[in-house]
């Protein structure tokens, strides 16, 4: 490094004619640049200027040397230059855990539009709607919903996670549209088993705070969402979903929200990754690609 550093001064000096001019620009002493010069012509031998009181020339030797510096030096810094746009450019291949869902709905309709923004980026999907185990997986990332508990990972919120009744145009003509919460009792309805935990999912339902629960059918249970998405669209019954997850069926017609005075916001979707004093840029882009994905939903959505 020592040596490195006087090819820098040496270089330097060349190009100003003095070691004075040379140190301002290195914010060293006149000194300390001659001694540099100096340990440095000692090092190969021989005389890299010829000094004169007025002015200080290349020898012939120092001149091709000269020329090698400063195509070395020059080399250096490119690379730098690229190594530290590198450090910030998000490049290599990351991998994230993702709800079935959410990956098969938000995630790969909008590949295409992932690869023209993140050139340098793959993308590694592990779908399933397992809790997964980041560390333990070799994920870089993982998308959550709900609520988080383990404050081990950092987090970022991507959206909100707004839940709505639905049932097919088939089911409802056939049943009735129920006008209260307490109907959904008289209803066949669907509903959602965690894999994690073997639990079924209450509904996030909005009412007064002094209201019983209303009783929720189990009429079918599936522990997997997107059979939930097939069975209300297919007209067995009445399913509640994150408005972000059916979009589509909402936008077709295939899937009509009822008592949307109900609707609740419960927890929200999350990206999170294990803890790190700097977020990896390829973690960081695709937060920056998931949140303008969910921003731009909310906002058709209104």
């Amino acid at each position: 490094m020592e040596s490195l550093s006087a090819i820098g001064v040496f270089a330097r000096v060349a190009e100003t004619g003095s070691f004075a001019s040379a140190a301002r620009a290195l914010a060293i002493t006149p000194s300390a640049a001659s001694k540099s010069v100096a340990r440095l012509e000692e090092r190969l031998g021989t005389r890299l200027f010829q000094r004169t009181t007025r002015r200080m020339h290349l020898t012939e030797q120092g001149a091709r040397f000269h020329e090698r510096c400063v195509r070395a030096l020059t080399e250096l810094r490119d690379a730098e230059s690229e190594l530290a746009h590198s450090a910030h450019t998000p490049r290599g291949r990351v991998r994230v855990s993702v709800p079935e869902m959410l990956a098969l709905r938000l995630i790969i309709p909008n590949l295409q539009r992932f690869r023209r923004e993140y050139p340098h980026l793959e993308l590694d999907l592990d779908i399933n709607d397992h809790v997964a185990d980041i560390v333990g997986d070799g994920l870089d990332a993982a998308v959550r919903c709900g609520e988080l508990t383990d404050s081990r990972l950092m987090r970022r919120r991507l959206g909100p996670k707004r839940f709505i009744l639905c049932a097919s145009p088939s089911y409802l003509q056939a049943h009735g549209t129920p006008r209260s919460l307490d109907a959904l009792q008289e209803h066949d309805c669907i509903r959602y088993r965690f894999v994690s935990t073997g639990r079924v999912e209450s509904w996030a339902l909005r009412q007064p705070a002094c209201a019983p629960a209303p009783r929720i059918p189990e009429t079918f249970v599936f522990n997997n969402s997107e059979a939930v998405t097939h069975a209300a669209r297919a007209g067995f019954g009445i399913a509640q979903f994150v408005e972000l997850m059916i979009r589509p069926e909402l936008e077709a017609g295939t899937l009509r929200p009822f008592l949307r005075e109900h609707s609740l916001e419960r927890g929200a979707l999350w990206l999170v990754w294990p803890q790190a004093r700097r977020t990896p840029p390829k973690v960081k882009a695709l937060g920056d690609f998931l949140a303008r994905l969910v921003e731009e939903d909310e906002t058709g959505a209104r």
